[in-house]
């Protein structure tokens, strides 16, 4: 085994499936209610010896809350891991402002970069706060 000075920072970028069953109860249906079908991508800062430990502590984690609950429309979620889609070795120190993921994309050459977005994530306001009821 490795000793304490290997580790290193890493950030591992997963995805969750958000898994939604059951009617929505009519009397809480709003204009923010939709039945589209949802993926969480997101990024742990991790603490491992390598990009596979990373990834494997990475897993455990995102595993650990997978608990069913009650939404505002009354509906039962549960949050799915689907996997580990990347890692990325932390070079810069940890602190307000350090880059902690960095991946790099290509695009053809006559797309712009609005096209790029718009194609490759969630429009801007597909990013929305949480809510609670």
């Amino acid at each position: 085994m490795k000793g304490k000075s290997n580790w290193g920072f890493y950030g591992v970028k997963i995805i969750k499936q958000i898994l939604v069953s059951g009617e929505p109860d009519p009397i809480y249906i709003d204009e923010y209610y939709n039945d589209d079908q949802y993926f969480e991508e997101s990024i742990m800062i991790i603490r491992a010896q390598s990009f596979e430990h990373a990834c494997k502590i990475a897993k455990k984690k995102a595993t650990e809350d997978e608990e069913p609950y009650e939404n505002i429309y009354g509906q039962k979620v549960v949050w799915k891991f689907i996997g580990t889609v990347d890692c990325f070795e932390i070079w810069d120190e940890i602190k307000s402002g350090a880059e902690v993921y960095s991946c790099f994309h290509s695009a053809n050459k006559n797309e712009t970069a609005s096209e790029f977005i718009n194609k490759r994530f969630t429009p801007a306001d597909g990013c929305r706060k949480a809510r609670r009821r």
